[in-house]
C-alpha cells in the first residue's frame, strides 16, 4: 500500500518486519525472561473497533523499512485531516489481512470480535424482554 504524505509515497508493508516491529513493544514475559509477542493480539482489536492512535502507530510501524519514512507526527496529521478516516481504517484492516504474516490471526481476531459483539446483542435483547415482561405483570396488577 502506498502513503500520500506532504507530497511524498511511502510503502506501507504488513509483513514479518512489522510484526516484529510490533511484538518489541507489545509482549509478555514470562519467569524465565523470554518474551512471547503479542503485537497483532493486543493491537488490533484496538484498530477494529477505530482507535486513531493504533491507526497512526500501523501506518508508522507498516513504513519501519523505508529508507526515508514520515515521522509519527506526519501520520497524525494525515489521519486528523483525512476526509474519509473509516475509508482508512477499512483499507489498513484489507492489507492486513492480504499479508501473509498477519492474515490468519487478523481474521480469527475479526471473527471473535464479532461472534462478541453478536453475544453482547443477544444479551441486550434478552434484557429488554425481560424488562418489558416484567413492566407487562406489574401493569396487570
Amino acid at each position: 500500500m502506498l502513503l500520500k504524505i506532504k507530497n511524498e509515497e511511502y510503502r506501507v508493508k504488513f509483513g514479518v518486519g512489522f510484526v516484529r516491529e510490533l511484538d518489541k513493544k507489545y509482549y509478555v514475559q514470562n519467569n524465565t525472561s523470554v518474551k512471547y509477542g503479542l503485537g497483532i493480539e493486543t493491537q488490533v482489536p484496538l484498530l477494529l473497533t477505530g482507535d486513531p492512535v493504533t491507526l497512526s502507530e500501523f501506518l508508522y510501524v507498516g513504513t519501519f523499512a523505508e529508507e526515508k519514512r514520515p515521522t509519527q507526527a506526519d501520520i497524525d496529521a494525515f489521519i486528523d485531516g483525512a476526509e474519509d478516516v473509516e475509508a482508512l481504517f477499512d483499507e489498513i484492516i484489507e492489507e492486513l489481512k492480504k499479508s501473509n504474516a498477519t492474515r490468519i490471526k487478523v481474521g480469527k481476531l475479526q471473527d471473535s470480535l464479532k461472534k462478541q459483539e453478536e453475544e453482547e446483542n443477544v444479551r441486550k435483547e434478552v434484557a429488554n424482554q425481560v424488562k418489558k415482561e416484567i413492566q407487562r405483570k406489574s401493569m396487570k396488577k
